[in-house]
């Protein structure tokens, strides 16, 4: 055999490759004797057919199996000898065996790169916020969205909801022309002139405002503004508790444990953040794209050249931080035990029985790499920093109205 490589870049390989039509003649062989155990020819029992009578009916499919099995031969024997390992499937780019069997292979390899001094890593993790401040603003939302919405006669504040005709002119010229269209005063998607103009309007009223070339005119059919309910037993009864003290405790419980899952989420970013700038290298665009599809399903996403262009940067460091976590599990020998393997089977709803080689090995990376990410954790260098709320902050820290 003998080969060479055209292009030898970082990740990307193409190799080209000779050998006499004889080498594959062994492949030839070893194919025959699969096939021959597989088909049933009339009058030989399965197994027991004459080669010569299986290789006359049925060469051109022991050629193809052969030339398949030739081809990951040499490409394993190239892997081993320049100790590259494998990112994808090699690609056949053509192949001709007229007088002498030639061919080219397109492939990805891993990158090669050093991890080192990931230990003791200094990352920054914000202290939790007060627990009070948090069921503050979870009851206030929770009033909000058991909140009754009733006609009104007064005049209209922020948060009110206006039922009105609009019709809004350019030039002289009717543009948009709308009928009893609701609008709640002070949302954020309509001009702020125009919020400005249903602040103090009532019912009846009739009201023209120029926002820059166009004019708007109102005619207010209703006002109406929502009642807030009472934190009481009742109210902790609609949000199915017993009584005032279990919601108390209850909502606390769940916004503590909501509160350190958040701290957590942003101490592993803040990790990947570290890691991702510490270890440049390139990736393969396999790899890359691998991530990239798995995202489009998790998130059920279209491939177009806007998805791509937002998330392929995304999927390239991804598949670049699990580069790393690969790397580093080698180092410092961590590995996956069945049994964790099968707990994450048995979490993700995976038939056990039903796992096959590519499934299992890809539960036990996600296993390693995890277990990975925790021992970077063990041993980094953590930075408690407060978050400093400001009294407005606190007191509109919801709010999704301009007042």
């Amino acid at each position: 055999m003998e080969y060479q490589i055209i292009n030898d870049g970082d990740t990307e390989k193409e190799i080209e490759f000779k050998l006499g039509t004889q080498e594959l003649n062994p492949y030839i062989e070893g194919s025959l004797e699969k096939l021959r155990n597989r088909v049933s020819i009339k009058g030989y029992r399965k197994g027991r057919a004459p080669k010569i009578l299986i290789r006359t009916r049925y060469y051109d499919t022991l050629k193809a199996e052969a030339i398949n099995d030739l081809i990951l031969d040499v490409y394993k024997k190239v892997l081993q000898e320049k100790n590259w390992t494998s990112a994808g499937n090699p690609e056949l780019l053509n192949f001709d065996d007229y007088t002498e069997i030639k061919f080219r292979l397109r492939l990805e390899v891993l990158p090669e790169f050093e991890v080192d001094n990931y230990r003791g890593l200094e990352l920054f993790k914000e202290e939790p916020l007060p627990v009070e401040y948090l069921y503050e603003q979870t009851i206030n939302r929770l009033r909000a969205n058991y909140a009754t919405v009733v006609e009104t006669t007064r005049n209209t504040a922020v948060d009110d909801y206006v039922t009105m005709d609009l019709e809004i002119s350019e030039d002289n010229k009717i543009i948009e022309n709308h009928s009893d269209i609701v609008i709640k005063v002070g949302d954020r998607s309509f001009p702020d002139d125009l919020n400005r103009a249903l602040v103090g309007v009532k019912k009846g009223e009739k009201k023209e405002v120029q926002i820059d070339k166009q004019l708007y005119r109102l005619k207010i059919k209703k006002v109406e503004e929502r009642i807030l309910p009472q934190v009481n037993e009742e109210f902790a009864r609609m949000l199915n508790f017993s009584n005032l003290s279990e919601m108390d405790t209850g909502i606390k419980k769940m916004l503590h444990k909501e509160e350190e899952e958040r701290l957590t989420d942003e101490l592993r970013e803040n990790l990947a953040r570290v890691i991702l700038e510490r270890f440049q290298f390139p990736v393969p665009k396999s790899l890359t794209e691998k991530e990239y599809q798995f995202m489009l399903k998790s998130h059920n996403l279209t491939d177009n050249d806007s998805t791509r262009e937002r998330f392929l940067p995304v999927a390239e460091k991804r598949a670049r931080f699990n580069l790393v976590l690969d790397r580093i599990a080698q180092k410092e020998d961590i590995k996956a035990m069945d049994d964790e393997v099968m707990n994450l089977a048995q979490r993700n709803a995976v038939e056990i029985e039903n796992i096959d080689e590519d499934v299992r090995e890809y539960l036990r990376k996600v296993v390693v790499r995890e277990e990975v990410v925790q021992f970077l954790l063990k041993n980094a260098n953590i930075v408690q920093k407060g978050k400093i709320l400001s009294p407005e902050e606190v007191k509109n820290a919801n709010r999704s109205v301009r007042h």
